[in-house]
């Protein structure tokens, strides 16, 4: 069978930078094995309903931000919820398929759930357009919104997950582990030997930390009196009016205040801890690169199950509040954490070998042309 120049359309969405970024790691790793793979990663909304991207976006980040409670209530709703009784996908199908036609992929990827219940809505409609195609889920969930039954192959982030779909009769065969796709630079780690923790507070792509502003000055004065122990880098994203204000208006002192970055993977080399939100595709960077966890107790679905893997696998710590990460900040300088970072990394090297990421290519080129 020839499996050259090949085209594999990924869909995806800009709910949270993990399903992109997840988009985009897949996209390497497939290149890389095979170059003359034509790889098209297409927003579904921006392919469907252009007009609505922007403004579904925009509500996302508000329910997520300032009703949680609705948001876990259709999200729990969803993860026991039979997908075949939600019907919400229709309003994108017309012109996807139609985009999708035109595309006229060998393979189709999906990173999103309702990208994936609009896939198999295109794949019952078009029998005779035989298209194999894989679900990327993007958290450590078993949720059913992600489970579809045109679907030929899953990525999950972890055994447990596995176990908890088969249970729900999925086909063991058909459910790989590769972990949250993230890209292969961040497979590196650093054996820092330094007195100096290097701390690492990021407030992902649109820098939104879960930390009061004034929280960075009261960082600022503890490195001011430790400044032999402790080392605090802030990425501050797309968050201009945050770097503005930590660099010119009231400018921290010990602190280095970084804006937008695309040197994520040398940073979590570079650092012991990062403080950072649980979000699937963060987490998964995190644990290639060896760097211990610490999130504040989260609010939203997703990152809910995020933090209990967290737990689960000894890879991070979870915090109530800013008292509780004062006190972690004050374990941290008086060198009282060595030894549970030193736990949790190695935690991290034992689960990041039982994943198979590195064959997240040899699944895709396994697939294309068996449906």
């Amino acid at each position: 069978m020839d499996n050259t120049n090949k085209t594999i359309l990924i869909l995806t969405a800009q709910f949270g930078a993990g399903h992109i970024s997840a988009a985009n790691a897949i996209r390497d790793y497939i290149l890389e094995k095979e170059p003359t793979y034509n790889v098209v990663i297409q927003n579904f909304i921006s392919a469907s309903l252009p007009k609505m991207n922007k403004p579904l976006v925009k509500l996302y980040e508000a329910n997520t931000k300032y009703t949680p409670g609705l948001y876990n209530y259709y999200y729990y709703l969803k993860k026991s919820f039979d997908s075949k009784h939600d019907v919400s996908y229709k309003m994108y199908t017309p012109k996807l398929s139609e985009y999708i036609l035109d595309t006229n992929p060998d393979l189709i990827i999906s990173t999103f759930p309702m990208a994936c219940a609009c896939v198999d809505h295109f794949k019952s409609k078009n029998p005779d357009f035989k298209v194999p195609a894989i679900t990327v889920v993007t958290d450590v969930v078993d949720s059913l919104e992600w489970i579809y039954p045109s679907t030929d192959m899953y990525f999950v982030a972890s055994h447990e997950i596995k176990n908890r779909y088969v249970q729900k009769g999925i086909n063991p065969n058909i459910i790989k582990v590769t972990g949250v796709p993230v890209k292969k630079e961040f497979n590196n780690h650093s054996n820092l030997t330094s007195n100096k923790h290097k701390l690492l507070i990021v407030g992902g792509g649109r820098g939104l930390f879960d930390m009061e502003t004034d929280f960075f000055y009261y960082i600022d004065e503890l490195i001011h009196e430790y400044s032999d122990k402790l080392e605090v880098t802030i990425v501050c994203g797309k968050n201009k009016k945050l770097y503005d204000k930590l660099t010119d208006k009231k400018p921290l002192k010990n602190i280095n205040v970084l804006g937008f970055v695309t040197n994520m993977p040398s940073l979590l080399k570079e650092h012991t801890l990062l403080i950072t939100k649980p979000g699937g595709a963060t987490l998964f960077e995190a644990i290639k690169s060896e760097i211990p966890i610490v999130v504040m107790l989260p609010k939203v679905g997703q990152e809910i199950e995020n933090a209990k893997f967290i737990i689960d696998k000894g890879i991070g710590i979870i915090y109530n509040d800013e008292s509780d990460l004062k006190e972690l900040l004050d374990a941290l300088v008086n060198q009282k954490l060595d030894d549970r970072i030193s736990f949790m990394k190695d935690n991290m090297a034992k689960f990041k070998n039982s994943i198979d990421s590195d064959k997240i290519a040899h699944f895709v080129t396994q697939i294309i042309g068996t449906v």
